[in-house]
């Protein structure tokens, strides 16, 4: 198997065949994230992908799920995709074929084209959109805004693509995580992704978020007031939508049908909040210092 570069993926798709498309991601500017440092961006040659498939399919004939890998294969013209599509299609004639895509990706092809890809077995995307505050956004240096996320996203339930969303807990700040939640809640309400990831960020030695951190220009948000990010935005959303918390980014973990199950979960985390001690508190904080990414 050829792979150049690190396999960043939805924890939700380990059981998915690996296959690397592109290497890095195009923007890798994001003041928080360091997944990619050291991989600019680059396109796997069909040749490789081909062998890959070939290679896979030898020890996982009837897999089911396939994962192109890369931070953001989407950003690939319709044409370099679907040939990448079809020969997938060569090996698993049957398999359904997920992604990461940046928002500014989606603007960027027409809801003909994703339709296109769509029936070539592309159906399935992540966006990690982060969140639903352009203030946040512009902090963070995403390269796009709130009206960007609801055009490119509305784009894919025009052209009947799945998608799911990553929300990023935490980078609003201190004294801001309630209110950028919100606002999150508000553009979530406005789309329709079947499945919603919430993480909280760290702040990771050597991105530029960090040596804000440093200076004192950005503050971090505590534990309580993370979880008080999550449990508005939660409370908040309107969706008919499956909501999982990464155990390796938060001090909980769940996976569960957002509205009949609610209820119980803010009920829950509020409990998490209110009874959580300074010893706690403090903990979680000395677990994340020594997080090395995101």
């Amino acid at each position: 198997m050829h792979y150049n570069g690190p396999i960043v993926r939805p924890q939700t798709d380990a059981d998915s065949i690996f296959i690397e498309v592109t290497v890095g991601c195009t923007h890798n500017k994001c003041t928080f994230c360091n997944f990619y440092d050291g991989y600019p961006f680059s396109v796997a040659p069909l040749k490789n992908i081909e062998e890959d498939l070939q290679e896979a399919s030898s020890y996982r004939p009837d897999a089911k799920r396939i994962w192109a890998s890369g931070g953001n294969p989407y950003a690939l013209s319709t044409d370099k995709l679907a040939a990448v599509a079809k020969l997938m299609r060569k090996y698993y004639p049957k398999a359904y074929i997920s992604m990461y895509a940046r928002v500014d990706d989606l603007c960027r092809k027409t809801v003909e084209e994703m339709a296109y890809l769509k029936s070539l077995g592309i159906e399935d995307l992540v966006v990690g959109f982060e969140c639903g505050d352009d203030e946040v956004l512009a902090h963070v240096n995403k390269g796009y805004t709130v009206a960007d996320i609801l055009e490119g996203c509305k784009r894919l339930e025009k052209a009947g693509v799945n998608y799911r969303m990553i929300y990023l807990g935490g980078m609003a700040g201190k004294g801001k995580g309630k209110e950028s939640a919100h606002k999150t809640a508000k553009v979530l309400n406005e789309l329709h992704p079947y499945y919603l990831y919430l993480n909280m960020v760290n702040v990771i030695p050597g991105t530029e978020l960090y040596r804000e951190k440093e200076e004192g220009l950005f503050v971090e948000e505590e534990e309580r007031e993370r979880l008080t990010e999550f449990i508005t935005l939660l409370g908040e959303m309107k969706n008919e939508i499956r909501v999982f918390a990464a155990p390796n980014t938060t001090n909980f973990s769940f996976d569960i049908d957002l509205q009949p199950e609610k209820k119980y979960v803010v009920s829950e985390m509020t409990k998490i909040r209110d009874n959580m001690t300074d010893e706690q508190e403090l903990r979680l904080k000395h677990y994340r210092e020594e997080c090395k990414a995101v």
